[in-house]
């Protein structure tokens, strides 16, 4: 494809040179349609100068970057900036090399020379070196010797380098030597010859004669000036030239092939060249960009489609195959490879958001968009290439959400708003339904769209699930009544064996439409998933994205979860694909994850390594015939080819940077010995991945303190404090974005030595010393106890006799108690009617001591039936003593007064209650009084009263619970307000009402496993339960479940609980 001239002299064109012209003026009409991705970097993200000469990768990771600045240290996320004021010799570096021993030499513009050996930066500048002119390359020999071309002085050679300045030997070559003075490059090639590239031609050096002769090759072009020079990995030799193109002569042929601009090299002026490692020749030209050459294929990258510099200084590769490219005035820029290419509105997207991608039966690739579809169609040219269709050119909804193609190879097209739309593909039509969009809600939001192995239409709507059988022109709409998990359908699958998956936005919102059997089935129920997008891999397992992470399922049960703590960006997944080889694509609202099953690693793509649309649009993805990967982003379409991925990126490089103790910077030397008080330590290290630096994370362990290794982590330092005197063994790993682990980890050995107290010998002499101490106060002790313990032999006695006598006296007293309230028990028990006085109805009566504080009064009259449930003051004896007053007061108010309302009654046995304790008077104030709740039940016109103090009354009919609220004060009580009345409440009764009468004492017991409240709301929940069981059957329930609650603890109230239930 490009001139070729063999050495002779005979000039050979290649015969498809036209043709390969004519396709140069279609090939960039497919590639103007997308856009390669460079990570940049410029003075804003903190390199010192935008105008960068050269590049270097020390064997320690770091990029240095020569600049119009001074130089830059680049470790992938931060910029370290060194300038005279470091110990740099004036003015910027322009070119930068690393010898053998890791020392870095900097050539300076105007003749400086700087070098750095690790640690500082110092000038060189032997008294034999005068030099005026830029420094423009530095070349080490392989005999350890180092040659400085300059642009204006010749070349220097150093021949012991590494001596000290003043002993250091030099030579100076120059015109008279057979060179030049202005020298633009130089080269050393592997078989040890060292060419310089002149403004007279090219100078080869001659080691016998120690002098430069020209070096000339038939053919080669003398008329443009040769502005660089390079050796590939096969031998053959390239050359640059100013304004004259390329040429490459293959040595094993001894043949000159030319390339320039009618070629497809983007510009004549080459301005460096080197070889990746994968054996691309990558040529940079001064006004055009760059042009790769992976063996007879060129690739241009220019501002056309992202990179950002048309004037490139340098090109070279990084240890993880990356490109870094030096600009003249745009800074740095990387090159990650080709795996991503990004479509985006600049390349006609009609919006920047895409939210469906769908490849038709011609290869055309539509894209779904919040203004319309977008057609992209990479065998097309010029403006057919980008077709538009939207509402205003087609009359479909402009907001696309899904695109799928049916059996037949047409399209159907989902909105959100708009409905369903079919696009004929032959006759090149859009179709709208009326009798489908129909079954939509009225939004016509379209939420999933798929279709099944019968070419029926399935769409998820926000409250239903559509199927539409276009052959027959009707459909059907499904809900939770035919067993979906939800009716708000968020996703959904067709999976190999022609069954329906269906993700709902509701707990547990999986189901699975089982096409032989025309059923849906809910899958794994127990757990609280919301399927937000779902994919099926190559071993029939259904991969599920939600907000918590990705879930597999294996037949039909959940087994597998990934989250952000296995290494995925986000937790909240939007997207999930799968390709050929089985690898899992996750797409996130912070970027994309690749899931390589077989190896177990997940990768990770942001846009530092290419996926610049960063966040994933829901289910916008799709697997095209080439087994191409396209994402819809919020920043265009991103097309990711897996057989353009690079493929084992090596290990990291790990590194611990410095070490401070006790805040105070520190050499690190080996097996270092601390004393007792330097105990606090910090380590600063650094792994750098330019592949993606956000994705390197570490683990670090502390021998000798720690026995594992900490969780993993973003942080680069790691701080120890008050550790103990010891032998100590500082560890680190990194992973990169590959997820790919240190192999074995950096270590740093150090040891605190302990304080002379903690001494071996000063210990032994301590214990020596201590245990004649403690055998010399034994002995003395020993003899003072013997006279203590008859003295005090003597004393227990006499307080033994007393102790028991008291003892004896309290027993006595104990039982004469315990036996006068057990008989007050049975004159409590003696005032209470019998339980089963009442028909149809239950007492469940627990006193929390002996004797209670709650007690039931029942008074049955020729046509009335009185109940109250009482509450008094207190439990145990004194409650029982309210309870007495309780009951006779009311004996007293219904029986002999003759009150028949409840609230009156109340009202009547509050002034006899505050009577009998003298609570009118101030001075004789008591707090002692009772709640209850008191109904009449009147036979004859079937109505209940009642009223109430602070107890409630319930009342269950036809399965609804009511509640008759009492009045907010008890009996008795003297903060009653004077003339305060309570309230009568009447209800007519049903046959088969049941009604509840109580004390507080069943809702406030503590219980549970968290020892909380049974709480009233719960008694509700439990009497409506057991509204189907016998009043006995209730009682017994009632008790059993409030001694399960109580378990172990407590009781801590009396309770009364009443239930009577309405039969006639």
């Amino acid at each position: 494809m490009a001139l070729s001239i063999s050495l002779p002299g005979k000039i050979i064109r290649c015969s498809k040179r036209i043709f390969f012209f004519s396709l140069l003026i279609f090939i960039p009409s497919i590639l103007q349609s997308q856009s390669y991705y460079f990570d940049n970097y410029s003075v804003e993200d903190g390199l010192n100068s935008s105008k960068v000469y050269s590049l270097l990768q020390d064997q320690n990771d770091y990029i240095w970057l020569g600049t119009a600045g001074g130089v830059s240290r680049f470790d992938g996320i931060n910029f370290e900036n060194f300038t005279p004021e470091n110990g740099l010799a004036p003015k910027g570096v322009r070119t930068v090399s690393a010898d053998s021993r890791g020392n870095l030499w900097l050539g300076h513009l105007d003749g400086g020379i700087s070098r750095y050996n690790g640690t500082k930066f110092e000038i060189f500048n032997p008294d034999s070196i005068q030099l005026n002119s830029d420094i423009t390359s530095i070349t080490e020999t392989s005999t350890g010797q180092i040659w400085f071309t300059t642009a204006g002085n010749g070349a220097i050679l150093l021949k012991n380098p590494f001596d000290e300045i003043d002993q250091i030997s030099t030579e100076v070559f120059r015109g008279k030597d057979g060179l030049s003075d202005k020298i633009f490059n130089s080269l050393l090639t592997r078989d040890g010859t060292f060419y310089c590239l002149t403004d007279v031609g090219i100078k080869k050096y001659n080691k016998t004669d120690n002098k430069f002769d020209n070096y000339i090759l038939p053919d080669l072009t003398k008329y443009w000036m040769k502005t660089v020079m390079f050796e590939d990995s096969n031998g053959n030799l390239w050359f640059g030239t100013y304004h004259g193109g390329l040429y490459k002569y293959l040595t094993d042929k001894e043949k000159m092939v030319i390339y320039d601009r009618r070629d497809g090299l983007t510009n004549n002026w080459i301005s460096d060249i080197t070889e990746d490692s994968q054996g691309n020749i990558w040529v940079g030209t001064w006004g055009g960009g760059i042009t790769r050459f992976s063996g007879e294929k060129m690739t241009n990258f220019t501002t056309d489609n992202g990179l950002n510099a048309s004037y490139i200084q340098c090109i070279t590769e990084d240890r993880e195959g990356n490109i870094l490219i030096a600009s003249q005035y745009q800074g740095l820029s990387i090159f990650k490879g080709e795996s991503f290419i990004t479509i985006m509105p600049e390349e006609g997207l009609p919006d920047k958001n895409v939210w469906a991608i769908q490849q038709d039966k011609k290869g055309a690739f539509w894209f779904g968009t919040n203004k319309g579809i977008c057609v992209f169609d990479p065998l097309k040219s010029g403006k057919e290439k980008i077709r538009i269709l939207n509402r205003e050119k087609n009359m479909i909804d402009n907001k696309i959400r899904f695109i799928k193609e049916d059996l037949e190879n047409n399209l159907w097209i989902g909105s959100n708003g708009g409905g369903v739309f079919q696009y004929l593909i032959d006759q090149e039509k859009f179709i709208f339904d009326s009798y489908l969009n129909q079954l939509l809600p009225i939004d016509h939001i379209v939420n999933a769209l798929e279709i099944d192995s019968k070419n029926r239409i399935w769409i998820g709507a926000n409250d239903r699930l559509v199927v539409w059988d276009n052959d027959k022109g009707k459909g059907k709409t499904y809900t939770q009544i035919y067993g979906l998990a939800g009716n708000h359908i968020t996703s959904l699958l067709l999976d190999s064996n022609g069954n329906m998956w269906i993700g709902s936005e509701a707990k547990n919102g999986l189901t699975k439409y089982v096409a032989k059997r025309d059923t849906f089935i809910r899958i794994s129920p127990e757990n609280e998933l919301v399927p937000k997008t779902m994919a099926e891999d190559l071993n029939g397992n259904i991969w599920i994205g939600t907000t918590s992470g990705v879930y597999v399922v294996e037949k039909d049960s959940i087994n597998k979860h990934y989250s952000r703590t296995d290494g995925l960006l986000s937790n909240i997944v939007s997207v999930i694909n799968v390709d050929n080889n089985n690898n899992i694509y996750i797409g996130s609202n912070n970027g994309l994850n690749i899931l390589n099953q077989s190896e177990n690693k997940i990768y990770t793509f942001t846009e530092k390594n290419g996926y610049v649309g960063i966040e994933t649009k829901d289910n916008a993805s799709f697997r095209d015939t080439e087994n191409n990967l396209w994402f819809g982003t919020a920043n265009g379409v991103t097309k990711y080819d897996p057989n353009k991925a690079r493929k084992n990126i090596p290990e990291p490089l790990t590194h611990i940077k410095s070490l401070k103790v006790n805040y105070e910077s520190r050499v690190m030397t080996p097996g270092m010995n601390l004393n007792h008080l330097e105990r606090s330590l910090i380590f600063d290290y650094y792994s750098i991945c330019l592949s993606n630096p956000g994705a390197v994370r570490y683990k670090i362990m502390l021998k000798g303190a720690e026995d594992d290794w900490q969780p993993e982590t973003k942080s680069t330092s790691a701080k120890y404090s008050f550790l103990a005197p010891g032998k100590y063994s500082f560890r680190l790993i990194a992973k990169n974005s590959s997820g790919t682990w240190n192999s074995e980890p950096v270590t740093y050995d150090f040891t605190i030595r302990p304080p002379f107290y903690q001494s071996w010998w000063f210990i032994l002499g301590c214990i020596i010393l201590a245990l004649v101490a403690v055998f010399v106060f034994i002995k003395v002790r020993e003899r003072n106890l013997i006279i203590e313990k008859q003295i005090l032999e003597k004393k227990v006695a006499e307080r033994t006799a007393e102790v028991v006598q008291k003892s004896e006296e309290l027993e006595q007293k104990n039982k004469d108690i315990t036996a006068s309230i057990r008989y007050a028990k049975r004159i409590q028990k003696a005032i209470l009617p019998p339980e089963d006085s009442i028909s149809e109805a239950f007492i469940l009566f627990i006193p929390k001591d002996i004797v209670s504080g709650d007690f039931y009064w029942l008074h049955l009259s020729d046509s009335k039936q009185f109940i109250a449930a009482v509450d008094c003051t207190g439990h145990g004896v004194p409650g029982a003593f309210m309870s007495l007053i309780g009951h006779n007061s009311l004996n007293k108010v219904v029986k002999e007064y003759g009150f028949t309302e409840p609230a009156a009654i109340l009202d009547q046995l509050n002034d006899e209650v505050s009577g009998t304790l003298i609570q009118q008077s101030e001075s004789d104030e008591v707090m002692d009084g009772m709640d209850l709740s008191l109904i009449v039940y009147d036979y004859k016109t079937r109505e209940i009263q009642y009223a109430g103090a602070y107890n409630a009354l319930y009342l269950i009919r036809d399965g609804e619970l009511s509640e008759t609220k009492a009045d907010r004060f008890s009996i008795g009580l003297s903060s009653i307000k004077v003339g305060q009345k309570f309230t009568n409440h009447t209800i007519k009764v049903k046959k088969g009402d049941v009604f509840y009468l109580f004390s507080d004492g069943y809702a406030d017991q503590f219980g549970g496993i968290h020892g909380k409240k049974f709480k009233s709301r719960t008694v509700k929940e439990l009497l409506l339960s057991i509204q189907h069981m016998s009043m006995n059957e209730q009682k017994e329930h009632l008790d059993k479940t409030i001694e399960e609650w109580r378990g172990e603890l407590s009781q801590i109230d009396d309770i009364l609980f009443i239930g009577m239930r309405i039969t006639t």
